[in-house]
């Protein structure tokens, strides 16, 4: 079971790069969130990516700063071709970073020609 306030993405379709639908609020700077509790973050395909252009790919930024709008990247997947975007995929899963600061939130970022048709993901933080 999951927090629903450790949510980034549920089920949230990507069809162009944007930005996860929640931004994460851990309520402090600097703290050791991460060694303590032993958080990771998770992203998985929950519906397969369709259409789009065979070169199409897409990358996970997980980000971090110290106002609402994270921008400062702490982590990067790798591009992940459309291929290899089917349901149960788990394209991160990352430890949080020992010192963060107090809002984190991801970006989906589509390379390749052109954008998907189709496409979900979940995203979100869990202790191990």
């Amino acid at each position: 079971m999951l927090d629903a306030k450790l949510i980034f993405s549920n089920d949230q379709e990507i069809t162009s790069t944007d930005v996860s639908d929640n931004v994460i609020d851990l309520g402090t700077n600097e703290t050791a969130l991460g060694e303590e509790e032993n958080l990771r973050l998770r992203v998985t395909v929950s519906e397969d990516f369709t259409s789009g252009e065979s070169d199409n790919t897409l990358t996970v930024q997980c980000l971090q700063d110290g106002d609402d709008t994270p921008s400062d990247q702490w982590a990067e997947s790798m591009a992940v071709p459309k291929a290899t975007l089917v349901a149960g995929y788990t394209i991160m899963d990352i430890g949080l970073p020992t010192y963060h600061q107090r809002y984190m939130g991801v970006n989906y970022v589509v390379g390749g020609t052109g954008n998907f048709s189709g496409g979900k993901v979940n995203a979100y933080i869990y202790a191990r």
